[in-house]
């Protein structure tokens, strides 16, 4: 009962350091750098590629303190073996930099039965040594875990770090650059990302991006893989609270998380001597910086820094995958690109080092191209320089490359030469409009485009994807064409080519109705919400479902697509099954879209869609009047009956504001307009009424009386 007991209060002082941490300060503060190098089997590496330790591993590490540093640091170094297994004696090292014999620092050989190394940099005092080392020993199980979370959360920093350098960099003349990067960040790093950001103005992008950064980083499975070394009963009750819903399981990032626990863990071990403060681990070639959320103290409780070196286990490789079917790499394209995916520390880390494609040359040739992961375009950038001139497609290669100390092979790959084949249709069928078209014969990682030939007008971009390494499908247009029908497939490389189709069959008529219809508004982040009065008006931000129920002597056969469009200008967007459209049954299918995603944030007006099948199309259907509407953050009224001050985001997309449903002293905004306020009369009933610059005929109402 009385362990019970003093478990239970141990339990709870965790808990208490816990909720006290979970607003903990940003690790920005940067503190001592180490020196740290790794030895195995007469191989050296720096830190920095260095993602896991093994038993006989020497591993050199000194402190990189500046020649004016007054206060002597103490660097000591334990190895850990399990949370209820203290270390012996002869697993604690220390070094003191300021004095000659110790400035190369510290030798250690890894213990066969160890499991994780942790440092400390301790002010001198009189009994530092032993009063570290009987610290560990008696809480092996809290040093323990503050080293998992430490090892984990410096993995997690490392993408995090990499996600916002990205975010940060501004690059002149591309405004659309994160809107084009952003998904492949959040695919190569694991990243939440929010999509609405992407919404914004180019300008305002970026800050939305770089917001709530504790929520950002996700567990990607094969970092958490590589740490995750305390398994099984023996792990102390009290050092499992992150595990329950508590100790903010699903509630916090897993960033945020290991650092909390850390956090309260090691705040829980504090003496009227010492306090340890964790170090979060920065490393670049043999340097390892460390990062800290608050300054340390020389004064008693004096700060000891608590880092933790990669764990002792078994190697980890990567998981990495190449997202695309038939994957291969067009010679002539110059910036080759090999699409990785599954592996974020690929691209936040240096684990993986001497990476290159292993290309079988014709006569046993062979030739190594190197590989660099390039976080921004969600690959590998390849260097194609060493190629012979005269090879042509198709190739075979192989990715390898290096994880730590252990090679490893990767997936393969297939580079092609473009030219080197006559596109063609595959089949002799003749063709129809609104239907696809299977081209054959080429290299379709070469191809860059296909436009509809037309005379007189700019060529009309068309749909397309790769089907095979030689096969694309090419969507038509459903609309009528001059004859005969001419597709041109861009090649980079190589010049375009035109392949002639005929004259495609009109498509037939699909008889299709609009069954249901349903708006749901998404939280507008305003002050004042704008209520819309007609049920005409679909907002852009909204998601919009509605039901189509085929004629009843046809059936759905669950690859027809729905376009939906506005009347006049911007490309229609497609919805297909699965994403955004759902085939009920036989006769009924569910489409589900968010118009601001689909078509743009520019689009507006008469909204429609229409049913595009296997030589069939349905007449346009009206589904609504697109509308844009702004953010009002406040309505400010200095007195009782004169002007106010309405600001929020997005003025411009008002037409006009007056007092009253009748629209009585009504304020033209101008067109155009880029101030966040704008200055309108008093409310008569505690709300103001506004015409939309999409739907000028209809007046909605601020709700600026239910405030």
């Amino acid at each position: 009962m009385r362990y019970l007991f003093n478990g239970l209060l141990f339990l709870l002082s965790v808990t208490s350091a816990s909720a006290v941490w979970a607003d903990t300060a940003p690790f920005d503060l940067a503190g001592p750098t180490l020196r740290v190098t790794v030895s195995r089997n007469g191989e050296s590496l720096p830190i920095a590629e260095v993602p896991q330790l093994a038993a006989g591993d020497r591993i050199a590490v000194r402190a990189d303190l500046p020649a004016d540093q007054s206060s002597h640091y103490l660097l000591i170094a334990a190895f850990l073996r399990g949370s209820t297994n203290p270390p012996p004696d002869s697993w604690f090292f220390k070094s003191e930099p300021w004095k000659k014999r110790d400035r190369n620092g510290l030798v250690l050989t890894v213990p066969a039965d160890a499991a994780q190394v942790v440092l400390f940099l301790a002010p001198e005092t009189g009994g530092d040594f032993p009063t570290l080392r009987d610290a560990v020993q008696g809480r092996p199980g809290a040093f323990v875990r503050a080293a998992q979370e430490l090892a984990q959360a410096s993995l997690d920093h490392a993408r995090l770090q990499a996600y916002l350098d990205a975010v940060r960099k501004t690059v002149p003349g591309d405004p659309e650059r994160l809107s084009r990067i952003t998904p492949l960040l959040a695919r190569s790093l694991q990243i939440k990302v929010n999509s609405d950001c992407l919404e914004k103005m180019p300008s305002l992008q970026a800050p939305c991006l770089l917001q709530n950064q504790e929520s950002l980083v996700l567990n990607d499975g094969h970092s958490n893989a590589i740490t995750d070394a305390l398994q099984g009963p023996g792990t102390d009750l009290a050092l499992q609270l992150s595990a329950t819903p508590q100790g903010g399981l699903g509630y916090y990032g897993p960033y945020i998380a290991a650092i909390r626990d850390v956090v309260g863990i090691l705040s829980s071990l504090h003496t009227a001597k010492y306090q340890y403060l964790p170090a979060l681990a920065t490393v670049d070639g043999d340097g390892m910086g460390l990062v800290l959320n608050a300054a340390p103290s020389f004064h008693n409780p004096k700060s000891v820094l608590v880092a933790a070196l990669p764990i002792i286990a078994p190697t980890h490789i990567p998981p990495l995958q190449i997202p695309d079917t038939d994957p291969s790499i067009c010679l002539q394209d110059p910036r080759p690109l090999l699409p990785i995916a599954g592996a974020p520390l690929i691209y936040a880390t240096r684990y993986a080092h001497d990476l290159s494609l292993h290309v079988q040359l014709p006569q046993g040739r062979t030739i190594e191209l190197p590989a660099t992961p390039d976080v921004e375009r969600g690959g590998l950038a390849l260097d194609l320089g060493g190629m012979p001139k005269d090879i042509a497609g198709p190739l075979v290669a192989q990715l390898h490359g290096a994880w730590g100390f252990q090679s490893f092979d990767g997936p393969a790959v297939t580079l092609q030469t473009a030219g080197t084949g006559g596109w063609r249709p595959a089949s002799g069928d003749r063709p129809v409009l609104g239907g696809s078209v299977a081209l054959t014969g080429g290299s379709s990682a070469c191809v860059s485009g296909v436009v509809a030939q037309s005379q007189g007008t700019a060529p009309p971009k068309l749909a397309w994807t790769r089907t095979s390494l030689d096969g694309i499908s090419v969507t038509l247009p459903a609309e009528a064409r001059s004859k005969p029908f001419t597709l041109a497939v861009d090649q980079v490389g190589a010049a375009p080519q035109t392949i002639t189709l005929g004259s495609p069959k009109p498509p037939s008529h699909l008889n299709v109705a609009i069954i249901a219809r349903n708006i749901q508004t998404a939280d507008p982040g305003s002050t004042l919400p704008i209520i819309l009065t007609s049920d005409a008006e679909v907002p852009s931000s909204a998601t919009l479902t509605f039901s189509l129920q085929l004629d009843a002597s046809v059936r759905w056969t669950g690859k027809e697509r729905v376009e939906i469009g506005v009347e006049h200008g911007y490309d229609p967007g497609r919805l297909a099954a699965p994403s955004g459209l759902t085939f009920l049954d036989d006769g009924v299918a569910i489409a589900r879209v968010q118009p601001s995603k689909l078509l743009g944030v520019s689009a507006f007006g008469a909204l429609r869609a229409r049913v595009i099948g296997k030589g069939a199309i349905s007449d346009w259907l009206p589904l609504g009047t697109l509308v844009r509407t702004p953010k009002l953050a406040k309505l400010n009224c200095p007195s009782a009956t004169g002007a106010c001050q309405l600001s929020g985001e997005g003025l411009y997309l008002i037409r006009s504001v007056a007092v009253s449903p009748a629209f009585d002293k009504p304020v033209d905004v101008p067109t155009g307009y880029a101030a966040p306020t704008l200055e309108v009369a008093h409310p008569i009933d505690g709300n103001l009424y506004l015409r939309l610059h999409d739907a000028p005929d209809i007046v909605n109402r601020i709700a600026a009386g239910d405030r």
